[in-house]
């Protein structure tokens, strides 16, 4: 029995990895722009989910290998061992918060956690528009920007907004069927602990990893750790939204085919 379920292990770490590698190659070749630095991609759930459900090993494994082949095989410029770094620790962070909010997760019932997470990284963001020069010296060369800025900052509160309204319904959906899906985070829990990990790894330690490298190995190009940390913040509130709703989701699609398995077995037997 050990070695089926380490054999389904693998083999699902093995197709999830495709998934991430596919989802990171189609998503680094979309152009942004002047926003070179800002990414959208379901990777990071795919690695969130894995380190949820086979734990920190493979997470850390998925999240390496996603960064590494598609560097290798859609290379878009110098490869960035850094970010492969970041990648592996994303997969372990998940599996380890889990364990932590586990012991209060009667406490996260009300979404306040996560509404408050979120509205310290709009504060942030309005901070980063309106008291430095990022938009209009730095991004955006043309045009009115105090209107970009309202409205790169309404864009942003929308998200967030939409974020925290998704997590509060699916949430009270997961309340009125708490006792199927026991055994799994509640949305609110799964959000919070996406928020945390996009915040923490997917900005701050992402925007590190390229400051680093620029400092190190680029002679002629070496901007400031604040350019890397704006711009990539630019896309947290949308990142955080991603990861939150489509994480939870799979883990109730894991979690149904988990039990369909077992009663399929004991039919068998």
């Amino acid at each position: 029995m050990k070695k089926t379920f380490t054999i389904r292990n693998i083999t699902s770490a093995a197709v999830l990895t495709a998934l991430s590698i596919i989802s990171t190659i189609i998503f680094k070749l979309i152009p942004m722009g002047d926003l070179v630095f800002l990414r959208f991609s379901l990777t990071p759930s795919i690695i969130m989910f894995t380190s949820l459900v086979l734990g920190p090993f493979y997470g850390a494994v998925v999240g390496i290998v996603s960064d590494f082949i598609p560097a290798m095989v859609a290379a878009t410029g110098t490869y960035n061992f850094f970010i492969t770094i970041v990648y592996g620790i994303l997969g372990v962070l998940p599996w380890i918060f889990e364990k932590i909010t586990s012991k209060f997760r009667s406490s996260l019932k009300p979404p306040f956690a996560v509404f408050i997470a979120m509205g310290v990284i709009l504060a942030g963001l309005a901070a980063m528009l309106f008291f430095t020069d990022f938009i209009g010296g730095t991004v955006f060369q043309e045009g009115n920007t105090l209107v970009i800025k309202f409205i790169v900052l309404g864009i942003m509160v929308a998200v967030g907004a939409a974020c925290c309204v998704s997590v509060t319904l699916t949430n009270r959906r997961f309340q009125r069927d708490v006792l199927e899906y026991s055994d799994i985070p509640s949305p609110n829990e799964t959000a919070l602990i996406a928020l945390i990990c996009e915040a923490l790894v997917m900005t701050v330690l992402k925007s590190l990893a390229f400051y680093l490298f620029y400092l190190i190995f680029v002679d002629n190009y070496s901007p400031a750790l604040q350019f890397f940390f704006m711009m990539i913040l630019l896309g947290l509130p949308a990142n955080v939204t991603i990861s939150a709703i489509s994480v939870y989701w799979m883990l109730v699609f894991d979690h149904k085919q988990l039990h369909l398995r077992l009663e399929n077995s004991k039919k068998d037997e």
